[in-house]
């Protein structure tokens, strides 16, 4: 199952959110679970999750495919939740390296290797981009409670439902509050988008930001707290869906 996370503008809480939702299924299902970090140029869910890569997906182009398996499992790196990182680049200027094709190739392996593939997708509305939002089984869409989200979210929505034939059934909002006050209600958010939001992430303190510095995931350690327990919930939601939906294929 592919859950690709998107937003319409940095410092949403994207990446944090995505490195989070992948520790709670690699604490859930072990070894199961793969992040695979498409916000590009500058990709970071390595260095939140307190891992440092020593390879990256835009340097394995390998004609191959038994190489290039090999090569992007080997890349992988593992996290004590039991969630797996793939970094797509090291430094900004190997972006260009990674195309549509690598990572339909990629997405490829990976799907037969990890029944959970997160993708972290940066904000550009590149050929990857869209590739992956056009696959994914599941699209998260971050929101904050901010006029000028809330607009740029419904204009997203209507781009995936008229121009890229996206069915709203496989997109889903997640409301995050980065600060501890905001003019905007969840009923006031849901009215401007026009969309119920499947998950509100509450401002929770400092608690991201502390753990993002400490090189800590929340959802490991401190499992109790509001924002972990949104987090574990979505990612429960995730579960449930994968899970229906291998029973379907089955009957």
């Amino acid at each position: 199952m592919i859950v690709a996370v998107y937003a319409v503008k940095g410092g949403s809480g994207r990446t944090t959110i995505a490195v989070n939702l992948a520790a709670a299924l690699g604490l859930e299902h072990r070894g199961e679970c793969v992040l695979i970090d498409l916000s590009l140029p500058y990709n970071h869910a390595a260095l939140v999750a307190n891992l440092v890569p020593t390879g990256c997906l835009a340097l394995i182009d390998q004609p191959d495919q038994d190489k290039f398996e090999d090569a992007l499992l080997g890349i992988a790196l593992h996290h004590p939740t039991g969630m797996v990182i793939i970094p797509s680049a090291l430094r900004a200027e190997q972006a260009e390296l990674v195309t549509p094709p690598l990572v339909k190739r990629a997405l490829d392996v990976l799907e037969q290797t990890f029944n959970y593939i997160v993708v972290d997708l940066g904000v550009a509305m590149t050929d990857v981009t869209l590739g992956v939002l056009e696959r994914a089984n599941r699209i998260l869409v971050m929101v904050t409670p901010e006029l000028t989200s809330l607009k740029d979210t419904a204009e997203l929505l209507q781009i995936f439902e008229n121009v890229l034939k996206i069915p709203s059934a496989r997109v889903s909002l997640v409301l995050n509050h980065p600060r501890p006050q905001t003019m905007v209600t969840r009923a006031d958010a849901e009215r401007q988008v026009e969309r119920k939001f499947q998950t509100e992430i509450a401002y929770d303190g400092s608690r991201f930001d502390r753990a993002a510095v400490t090189g800590q995931v929340l959802v490991e350690t401190d499992p109790s707290c509001a924002a972990s327990k949104s987090v574990m919930k979505l990612a429960g939601s995730i579960t449930k869906e994968h899970v229906g939906a291998a029973k379907r294929v089955k009957l």
